[in-house]
């Protein structure tokens, strides 16, 4: 949104069909790194968001959510809203104790937004930095997804629940492909364009790898039309041995456009 930017600007000149689909190293496990991994699974924990069906609840636990809406969010959508943040915030502690010691980071720098525009419209434009070199980058994307429109009907999700996107890092550690200094859109259209006048929320989490395995050989795919990241190289399975996250990210937004005002407002980084 976020995550289901249009990939196809940032990717090379290949570009897809516009539909109602919406575009958006391993290292030697010692002592200290195997307790990074863990580290790592008892930060992801608490934020999780599974991915679900279009009109499932969203937060930290889903199951004693219920459909009252309160400004715009259902009481799980405000948790996991409150959550999100806290647990990439320690996430990257993590991430960034892990750089020290193995020499290998992944970070971002935001050329463009983040900003929330009415009806759902969200632009985020970033380049990646990384000590790495000679390999690829590997962005895990979870996606949730809930909207209602005037007559109280679920609008189904346009985002792929789940899916990895790659970018290949060569030896001078440029990352491509790019547009520019940028090399990810987490961007959404105006929704009323497609939907009509809706009300929801959306939340994107992303993990950030390292890998030398080349992803194409691992069942990468560009225009997978299984996912939303258009000419970059995609898969919805995720890879054996892709070790420690370098970088979390997130972004969410909570959108009205059925009143007479519409409101729309979220978080996001790094």
């Amino acid at each position: 949104m976020h995550a289901f930017s249009d990939k196809s600007r940032v990717a090379q000149p290949i570009v897809s069909a516009k539909s109602r689909t919406l575009r958006r190293t391993h290292i030697g496990q010692s002592d200290t790194v195997r307790s990074l991994f863990q580290a790592h699974r008892m930060i992801d924990n608490p934020v999780k968001s599974e991915p679900d069906r279009a009109d499932s609840k969203r937060g930290l636990k889903p199951e004693v959510d219920n459909d009252e809406i309160i400004r715009g969010r259902t009481t799980g959508e405000i948790i996991g809203d409150i959550a999100r943040p806290i647990g990439t915030t320690l996430g990257n502690v993590a991430a960034s104790t892990a750089g020290m010691l193995t020499g290998l980071n992944i970070s971002t720098a935001t050329h463009k937004g983040p900003t929330w525009n009415n009806h759902g419209a969200f632009v985020w434009h970033v380049g990646f930095n990384t000590s790495g070199r000679n390999g690829w980058i590997i962005q895990d994307v979870v996606n949730t997804w809930r909207a209602k429109d005037t007559r109280g009907n679920t609008v189904a999700s346009p985002v792929t629940p789940h899916f990895l996107e790659a970018w290949a890092v060569d030896g001078t550690g440029k990352v491509t492909p790019s547009i520019g200094a940028d090399n990810d859109y987490w961007d959404n259209p105006n929704l009323v364009t497609t939907y009509g006048a809706v009300e929801g929320h959306m939340a994107t989490r992303a993990k950030l790898y390292f890998t030398k395995t080349d992803p194409a050989t691992q069942g990468f795919i560009k225009n997978n039309p299984a996912t939303n990241a258009a000419g970059l190289l995609s898969s919805t399975i995720t890879p054996a041995n892709l070790g420690i996250v370098r970088l979390y990210r997130y972004a969410q937004s909570t959108w009205d456009s059925t009143g007479s005002t519409p409101i729309h407002f979220g978080s996001a980084g790094p």
